[in-house]
């Protein structure tokens, strides 16, 4: 470690207290989706990087910021301040941003305003060090990453809003760097059938059924759920090569049927069933030929059903990514991990989807880092960070824009 790297590193320590302040605050202001309303939270964030001397705008609630200049390459800060819908269960205020020990607590503190606090606090650390940067940083703070990413990074980058060379996007699992990516398609299916008295005239076949009987669709829905059980047995023959974070626990391809929904009465044949489907893939699956045995089926259930009546909709769908763990921006990124950790910290592989295909696609190369811990409950109750690893986070961002940019 050389002694800038130690200066910004002893920095990051003596605004701990700054830090976890600004991520209460951030948690106090509700950003879900849905239903997605930004404004207080994107202000207060625009603001407080103006404060820091960041030049800042905001789009579509989108916070950007940015200091340095375009004599060399162009470094991403990215990370979400969205987050999704608390549930019930919680024993801690979800928006209250409480301390206990070591630990912040609310929707949001871990997945993700601890990275949008991590990023704008490291760039504050270059700013306040007086770091001449040999290029440009961009500081992003989006919204939507949890539905897509649609309007929020996916407009910054489509848009030419946003542009670099590498991104540093937070999101991610805690202590290693994550330069391997699964894919991920959601399917929905929605069937339709006759409503009617369950017990007058159910669903049953010939002859027990005439012109006024029932087609119920949740019955219908059965043999679909069946060949994706199937289909997940199938897939826990293949496991990834690339190696997991020790709190990632699938090695495989996922099936999850994550909601369901039909019927109106107890005592009514459902006309309506829909079912929503998020398919996650290691690397080594081929996503497309995934969706074609499914749609397939589909094809040859409704040749066999004539009173089968299905739409089938893929809203989402992002292939894996590899990012070149030999690059120098993959080394600078490791060598952080060094400075931080005082030990080396191999490339881990994360199943869970984010922002980063934006990027990649776009030819940006692209890691992640972030605090997530498997006992953060991320998209769960009693949502909590660890305080250390805050600020870890915070000293990773700005060892990586340090050296990449002088």
């Amino acid at each position: 470690m050389d002694e800038l790297e130690k200066v910004i590193l002893d920095k990051i320590d003596n605004m701990r207290e700054e830090i976890i302040e600004f991520l209460q605050e951030m948690i106090k202001k509700l950003s879900a989706v849905p239903p997605g309303k930004y404004k207080e939270i994107s202000k207060f964030i625009a603001s407080k990087m103006n404060e820091f001397g960041i030049q800042t705008q905001r789009k579509r609630h989108n916070v950007i910021g940015e200091i340095g200049n375009e004599e060399g390459p162009t470094l991403i800060f990215n990370a979400h301040f969205d987050t999704v819908p608390t549930f019930n269960g919680w024993t801690k205020n979800p928006y209250g941003g409480e301390r206990i020990g070591e630990k912040i607590y609310g929707r949001g503190a871990s997945d993700d305003k601890s990275c949008v606090a991590a990023e704008i606090f490291a760039t504050k650390a270059l700013i306040d060090m007086g770091v001449k940067l040999n290029g440009k940083l961009i500081v992003s703070g989006v919204i939507n990453e949890e539905i897509g990413g649609m309007l929020g990074s996916e407009f910054l980058v489509n848009d030419g809003i946003v542009k670099g060379d590498a991104c540093l996007l937070g999101d991610s699992v805690c202590d290693y760097p994550v330069a391997y990516r699964a894919g991920t398609f959601q399917i929905s299916f929605i069937i339709k059938g006759i409503r009617r008295h369950a017990q007058g005239w159910p669903d049953l076949p010939p002859p027990n059924r005439n012109i006024y009987s029932g087609i119920n669709t949740i019955n219908k829905m059965l043999p679909i759920m069946n060949f994706l059980m199937e289909l997940q047995e199938e897939l826990k023959s293949k496991e990834t090569k690339y190696p997991l974070s020790p709190d990632m626990p699938s090695k495989i391809s996922s099936v999850n049927f994550t909601m369901i929904e039909g019927g109106v009465s107890v005592n009514t044949v459902p006309d309506k069933c829909v079912l929503h489907c998020l398919i996650n893939t290691i690397p080594e699956q081929n996503i497309d030929e995934l969706k074609t045995r499914i749609l397939d089926f589909i094809e040859d259930l409704k040749k066999n059903d004539p009173n089968l009546d299905i739409t089938v909709q893929i809203s989402i769908h992002i292939e894996p990514q590899i990012t070149d763990t030999n690059s120098d921006f993959a080394k600078i990124v490791k060598n952080a991990y060094q400075a931080v950790y005082n030990e080396e910290r191999d490339f881990k592989i994360m199943l869970p989807t984010t922002d980063a295909h934006f990027f990649q696609q776009k030819g940006i190369e692209t890691i992640l880092i972030g605090p997530f811990r498997g006992d953060n409950n991320i998209h769960s109750t009693d949502e909590f960070v660890y305080i250390e690893d805050l600020i870890n986070v915070t000293k990773l961002y700005a060892i990586t824009a340090l050296n990449y940019l002088r």
